[in-house]
């Protein structure tokens, strides 16, 4: 009797722990950050979209780490849409700017640390420009409007509504109460809610010039 009473706890048990691995990764990826909703309709008159993955830069590495654009590539890539729309002069690239070549003016000036993360710092001093940004919370939910009705477009962390991990976008509108943003990951060439990640960002950064 025993043992058939384990035969059936056991599968029990087994979806009792699924689902709180489950409900537990909800949680997790909903756990701080700030949420997001816009009040105008702020459309551009065109956007440029990029691929992370694309065959012509996918497996260029980011400085001297072992990452990779199409890996880890998604902030250098908005980097690339955001010069392009906001017409932003880049002394130093003598050719089109694409997250390719921009990927490898960052290499070639040591823009990112070892690991492959970008430094703010030493971008702004290549860029000759000033970057503004920080933790989400510390951004009122108007001030992303205002950036966008001047053509500003800002650049936020959102998370990977599967795997919680961290990505970025690049915010390019504003329509019917929710903002649209250019995702690196998204192969086709159109805006992606940013419902698509809960209306969650965790941090901002932006080019003021």
């Amino acid at each position: 009797m025993m043992k058939k009473r384990t035969r059936i706890l056991l599968p029990l048990l087994l979806i009792a722990l699924i689902f709180a691995g489950l409900l537990g990764g909800y949680v997790y990826i909903k756990r701080g950050g700030v949420k997001i909703e816009s009040t105008i309709d702020c459309v551009p008159d065109s956007a440029v979209h990029y691929y992370q993955k694309d065959a012509l830069w996918k497996d260029a590495p980011l400085g001297d780490s072992v990452y990779h654009m199409g890996d880890s590539g998604c902030l250098t890539t908005c980097l690339a849409a955001l010069i392009h729309m906001q017409e932003i002069e880049v002394e130093g690239i003598e050719t089109a700017i694409t997250p390719g070549t921009l990927n490898q003016f960052f290499s070639e000036n040591q823009v990112y640390d070892s690991e492959g993360n970008l430094q703010w710092d030493v971008l702004e001093d290549v860029l000759h420009t000033e970057i503004v940004g920080g933790d989400a919370a510390e951004f009122e939910n108007g001030e992303l409007e205002t950036l966008l009705t001047r053509a500003v477009y800002p650049i936020v962390c959102v998370r990977m509504p599967e795997s919680g991990n961290y990505h970025f976008v690049l915010l390019i509108g504003s329509e019917n109460g929710t903002y649209w943003c250019m995702d690196p990951l998204n192969k086709k060439e159109e805006p992606v809610s940013l419902s698509e990640f809960n209306d969650r960002i965790y941090s901002v950064r932006y080019i003021n010039n």
